[in-house]
């Protein structure tokens, strides 16, 4: 029987869950200073210094084209391995860590995993509750994190 450990998050009223040995850790949106990359996707909200580290943050909201909300003090950066880099992602609130077992999990329906949506991976049962369960690697694709090379931001420093 494979067990899974998964960060539980909300938003739009719905939860989602991704791999917890993926989180490096938990940040309160509203204590970091979240600043504009110009220029770069609509679904980045900024950049922030995190461990003495640039990171770059993505709107899981805009990403999953829900409704955008102000960040307020419910509101989290995750902050998670994908694609080989760090990132951090902007959350409604974390709500749980929940251990799943292999049958407490269904698959994502063959629809989805054709569509666009190939990230959703399954989805978590914990007694009345359904918990979309996310791939990292799959939402915030190698090409957006690739993105985020300074290479590719060196138009923005002056000659």
């Amino acid at each position: 029987m494979a067990r899974v450990q998964m960060v539980v998050f909300e938003m739009n009223g719905t939860e989602f869950a991704i791999e917890a040995a993926t989180v490096h850790g938990v940040i309160r949106a509203n204590r970091v200073n979240i600043q504009v990359v110009p220029g770069t996707l609509g679904n980045m909200e900024g950049m922030i210094n995190w461990r003495d580290t640039v990171r770059y943050v993505f709107n899981l909201r805009k990403k999953l084209k829900l409704e955008n909300q102000v960040i307020n003090d419910e509101s989290k950066i995750i902050m998670v391995q994908t694609n080989e880099r760090i990132v951090g992602c902007l959350v409604d609130e974390v709500t749980d860590i929940v251990v799943f077992n292999s049958e407490e999990i269904e698959a994502a329906p063959s629809f989805i995993q054709e569509a666009e949506s190939k990230f959703i991976i399954g989805i978590g049962k914990v007694e009345e509750r359904l918990i979309v369960m996310l791939d990292m690697d799959h939402l915030l694709t190698g090409a957006e994190i690739n993105g985020l090379a300074l290479e590719n931001l060196q138009n923005y420093v002056p000659a």
